[in-house]
């Protein structure tokens, strides 16, 4: 479920040993293991050790969050540049818009270099190498809203499916027994073939028969919904407000208000939802003044996890057309080049971690979608900790497509040493992300 990290074992006393890893040395329990000793490598995590592995193994893993920027000399770098990343690392006062706005519109290669190592520091000194995997099940592709970028919206030809109640447990299934899962997302459009009732009753399942975290993302529904959907054992919500520039969010959502969206957003808050929110990045007619303002709401709002990523055109929509009609025209007032929107993205996520040491910040899909060799490793260099992959059954996955070439591959390196079984995983996502 969270990334275990490798150590050689330096000294054996009394079940415990010492585990070695460059420049960081661990105490963990080597109960697990059978017939240790003195040179083994092993995997550990919240000071136990899982499993043995070899040496090329445990390379492979450490080389997965190895930081590959190399030594900036500060004498190079402007002096604001400087002041406002000291005062981030001392962590004295919050940073303020204008600072905020000017870290997220770097483009030096040795001032972005150096703000996502100073972010990726940070990361380390607070969560240490936590990184978590989860798993998000999409389960319907119908949608009863028509927004203008997203590519399964209501008027959108697409091939359209819903999984069944069977369908989505057995899903639930193979990856909590089959893999290791221990948080899965449940994903869909606004759909309402979906009572309030049938989601329940699929939550409720689900924790009958699983022990795993369920977190759900399906949109503006009732207050009451959500209450009792949390009754029945949903652990967190995924609900991005896109947006906090309210002129941007209408034009891009008709028929739906930013006011309705932060209520609903809020209401999950005060029902106790572990809650992750944030931004479209590199929208049309978006600035880096909006985003340094959807940063300072994640703040305000104490969310524990952002849930924000690029904004990728979708065939057929709106926003993907070049004649849009002249009262949506001032929306294409900005494009980005994807070499400059993974810029944005990975700045994004490394102010965001400078702001809130502690939030948890996954890598998204479409984030590696703009990059997808390298951009699952760059989100985590900037200061991100935590994977999603997706768990979709093969024959709808291609049909879930909110943008067009969605990045859809698991490393299988990455579940290797992210997923495993028994109470510790568990103990694990207890402590790491204070969920219930």
């Amino acid at each position: 479920m969270c990334l275990t990290i490798p150590g050689k074992i330096k000294s054996i006393k009394n079940g415990l040993a010492i585990v070695e890893n460059g420049n960081r040395q661990d105490e963990v329990n080597i109960e697990l293991i059978t017939d240790p000793k003195i040179g083994d490598w092993v995997l550990h995590a919240t000071n136990l050790a899982i499993h043995k592995i070899n040496e090329q193994e445990a390379q492979e893993i450490i080389s997965l969050l190895e930081e590959k920027y190399p030594q900036v000399d500060p004498e190079t770098l402007p002096e604001k540049f400087k002041k406002i990343i000291v005062k981030a690392r001392l962590r004295q006062a919050p940073l303020t818009k204008d600072e905020i706005e000017y870290l997220l519109s770097r483009s030096d290669k040795d001032e972005t270099e150096t703000l996502y190592a100073e972010a990726n520091t940070l990361r380390k000194e607070v969560l240490e190498d936590f990184v978590c995997i989860h798993g998000i099940i999409e389960f319907s592709n119908y949608c009863q809203n028509n927004c203008l970028y997203c590519g399964i919206r209501r008027d959108s030809k697409i091939n359209r499916y819903r999984m069944s109640q069977d369908e989505i447990i057995e899903s639930v299934r193979r990856a909590v027994e089959d893999e290791g899962y221990k948080l899965i997302v449940l994903q869909s459009g606004e759909d309402l073939f979906y009572t309030d009732a049938a989601l329940i009753e699929i939550i409720r399942q689900i924790k009958k028969q699983f022990r795993v975290f369920v977190f759900i993302s399906v949109g503006e529904r009732s207050k009451e919904f959500y209450q009792e959907a949390h009754q029945a054992g949903a652990s967190g919500s995924l609900f991005r407000f896109e947006t906090s520039n309210k002129k941007l969010y209408q034009k891009l959502h008709p028929d739906h208000l930013l006011e309705t969206r932060l209520a609903s957003l809020q209401n999950q808050l005060a029902d106790k939802y572990y809650l992750a929110s944030g931004s479209l990045i590199g929208l049309p007619g978006q600035s880096e003044a909006d985003l340094a303002d959807d940063l300072l709401l994640i703040k305000k709002l104490g969310l524990p996890m952002l849930s924000a990523g690029p904004y990728l055109t979708a065939e057929g929509t709106p926003l993907a057309v070049e004649d849009l009609t002249k009262d949506k025209s001032e929306l294409v007032s900005l494009t980005l080049e994807p070499a400059e929107k993974l810029r944005l993205v990975l700045n994004y996520i490394a102010v965001a971690r400078l702001m809130m040491p502690e939030i948890k910040i996954p890598v998204t899909t479409a984030l590696e979608t703009l990059d997808r060799e390298n951009g699952r490793h760059l989100g985590l260099l900037a200061g991100a900790n935590a994977l999603m992959f997706n768990l979709t059954p093969e024959k709808y996955r291609a049909d879930y497509g909110i943008y067009d070439h969605k990045y859809i591959e698991r490393e299988k390196v990455w579940q290797k040493y992210g997923l495993f079984k028994g109470e510790e995983s568990w103990e694990m996502i207890e402590d790491k992300l204070n969920i219930s």
